[in-house]
């Protein structure tokens, strides 16, 4: 049983306008914070659900959705108990999940190879300056400032929501 939308690309993009809107206040408000107001994400949930049964018929795109919002909680639980990854960004990512449904396997995919990317200019930017300061980079109080730095990972979700809507609306 296929849970992708049955129209064309264009209607697929509009959508997802909803999420992308959605997404980008949590990246802000995480900028601005170090949190994702529940606020949003409830009202994210709600357009998630609207959304789907709109597109899907009401049995079926809310079936999808609650695959999709339970799929993010269920896979990166683990990193939330080790302290890798915060309540905010799995609460982002199943709002993601309750517009894409159980295809936020590759919303999470695309996410964390933004991740990826991002962590690395951020430990190239560390490296540049350590070398322009003449600080070494085995000094003590610099790999311990390494070691604590912390990611926005809503840029991460947000590069992977763009990468989904771009990659479906190929199809």
């Amino acid at each position: 049983m296929t849970y992708h939308l049955r129209k064309g690309g264009r209607e697929q993009i509009i959508f997802l306008i909803p999420l992308i809107a959605t997404v980008s206040l949590a990246v802000i408000s995480d900028f601005r914070n170090w949190r994702i107001p529940n606020n949003l994400i409830a009202f994210g949930l709600i357009q998630g659900f609207t959304m789907s049964a709109l597109m899907r018929g009401i049995p079926q795109g809310l079936v999808c959705s609650v695959k999709g919002c339970v799929l993010p909680v269920a896979i990166l639980y683990v990193l939330f108990l080790i302290k890798a990854l915060g309540a905010g960004d799995i609460k982002l990512l199943a709002v993601a999940g309750s517009f894409v449904g159980p295809d936020i396997s590759r919303v999470i995919s695309y996410s964390f190879l933004a991740g990826g990317v991002i962590s690395i200019i951020y430990l190239l930017k560390e490296f540049i300056l350590s070398i322009t300061n003449r600080n070494k980079l085995s000094d003590k109080t610099s790999a311990r400032k390494l070691v604590k730095a912390r990611v926005h990972f809503s840029a991460a979700i947000f590069a992977g929501v763009v990468c989904y809507a771009g990659t479906i609306s190929a199809y």
